[in-house]
């Protein structure tokens, strides 16, 4: 409809005409990644690989005073005071650190005109390429993440904060409460002491806001085959109400077939077997899920266009096809009868992390709940310690045999102050063995390939999956719940 077929070409057009960003001086890579963000659609997948936390600390810029259809011109003054101070502090880091990087490798070359990333794009075809692409991620990360620890606290005062002062100094201010809010405090993992943080972050559950219904029937239309697909296997997963037992000692009738061979066999030797009757047994599922879904600002981007497809469906939004996936679980769900709850989180510091409920076990999957997946959207970072225990916390209440906790995520955990990157894994982790110790089973469902080794690291004790086509993840969700409980 009017100029989104032309504006979605230009666009996949400026996406294919950007450089490399290991192939730019560092000085210029921040202005680029806004380029990206802003005029491309999202950042690339090397960008987003190289500078992963610069890119959600510039995608909640965006989304915090620039996504919204009423944003005025004050509030592009605020993202661009924001952006510049973003830049002010990172340039400088990245630069001192390339610097000081090419006096370790011996570079003190007298020019100094190549970069450290330029010069690992160079010797590509000599050195391997995998081991230089991994320790550029690593370097990068860890540029981040120094620059964001010293703008967590005063300049001026650094050298006076000592111990627990150093954690709490310059973090967000807690949020207040809206009337049908409710806030939880919980532990959390610090590798460095090997111990907890009691109390360390406050969790605000609210409701999901309501949207539009017409999302839901949108999604029913578009999927109309597979959910009719997806409604029968998971009928068939349903047994039936009573199951008759055979051969039993005592029951509710007689079995026909053991009582005549109860004759024959008394006739014949004297040793005939008593079980002659059968019993009617309910049989029904044990099965408990919950669905945590990841709300950060990465998942505003947008996925590319298939090839095969015309310029009049453009790119769609992470989030957008997440939601898809939850409309069409939920239809599987109520086909075959398993309670289950729907949430979504996202954080602005550890006293504010935001635990939304799109649907309780107690609620009914009709027009309010399909208002509230009509409502879901992107937000701001990923404290995903901390969803999980809430999340956990309100699946444990379940009388269930199986408890399932499904995480959908984009990525890796990360949080303004969350520590390093490996903070943010190891308290993650500490969660989800925390959960399975308590009976719950958790699961993790990502779409970050690029990540693999850390994912591995992060959730392999509990079992995940990548699925490298984004596009097709409503489709596979519901088999992957099949294969958890059958």
């Amino acid at each position: 409809r009017g100029l989104r077929r032309d504006l979605d070409l230009v666009r996949e057009r400026l996406r294919a005409g950007r450089p490399r960003i290991a192939g730019l001086p560092v000085t210029l890579v921040p202005f680029e990644l806004l380029f990206q963000i802003t005029l491309c659609g999202g950042a690339l997948d090397d960008a987003r690989a190289f500078y992963s936390q610069i890119v959600s600390e510039l995608e909640t810029i965006v989304v915090e005073y620039l996504a919204d259809a009423r944003s005025s011109v004050a509030d592009t003054l605020m993202a661009t005071s924001r952006v510049y101070s973003l830049f002010e502090s990172v340039v400088p880091d990245l630069a001192e650190a390339e610097s000081r990087y090419d006096e370790q490798r011996g570079g003190g070359d007298e020019g100094g005109a190549q970069s450290n990333l330029e010069r690992e794009s160079e010797e590509g075809d000599e050195q391997s390429e995998d081991g230089q692409k991994d320790a550029g991620r690593r370097d990068a990360r860890e540029l981040f993440n120094a620059w964001a620890a010293m703008e967590a606290s005063d300049s001026a005062g650094d050298d006076a904060l000592t111990g627990e002062e150093r954690w709490t100094h310059g973090e967000s201010p807690e949020q207040g409460l809206e009337p049908d809010e409710e806030a939880f405090e919980y532990d959390e993992w610090d590798r460095d002491l090997a111990d907890t943080r009691v109390g360390w972050c406050r969790v605000i559950e609210k409701r999901t806001r309501r949207g539009d219904r017409s999302f839901v029937e949108l999604t029913r239309t578009r999927y109309r085959g597979v959910i009719s697909s997806i409604r029968h296997q998971f009928q068939l997963m349903k047994p039936e109400s009573m199951k008759r037992i055979t051969n039993e000692l005592d029951g509710d009738d007689y079995d026909l077939n053991a009582l005549i061979d109860f004759v024959i066999d008394r006739r014949a030797d004297g040793q005939q077997s008593e079980r002659i009757y059968t019993k009617r047994l309910r049989r029904e599922r044990d099965v408990a899920v919950s669905f945590l879904l990841d709300q950060s600002s990465s998942t505003a981007r947008t996925i590319g266009r298939h090839p095969l497809q015309p310029y009049t469906h453009p790119g769609r939004r992470i989030i957008e096809v997440e939601k898809e996936g939850l409309v069409l679980m939920s239809e599987a769900l109520e086909a075959v009868g398993d309670p289950y709850s729907i949430y979504g989180f996202t954080s602005e510091g550890r006293r504010n992390v935001k635990f939304y409920v799109i649907k309780d076990f107690d609620e009914l999957y009709a027009d309010e709940v399909e208002r509230r997946i009509g409502g879901i959207n992107y937000q701001n970072n990923t404290r995903l310690g901390a969803a999980i225990r809430h999340a956990a916390a309100k699946l444990r209440r379940q009388q269930a045999r199986t408890r399932l906790l499904i995480v959908l995520s984009d990525g890796r955990p990360y949080d303004h102050d969350y520590g390093d990157a490996r903070y943010a894994r190891e308290d993650t982790r500490e969660a989800l063995r925390q959960a399975r110790i308590e009976g719950i089973t958790p699961f993790c469902i990502t779409i970050d390939r690029d990540s693999e080794v850390e994912l591995r690291d992060l959730y392999g004790e509990v079992g995940y999956t990548i699925i490298d086509d984004v596009l097709s993840l409503p489709e596979r969700m519901p088999a992957i719940y099949r294969r958890l409980t059958t």
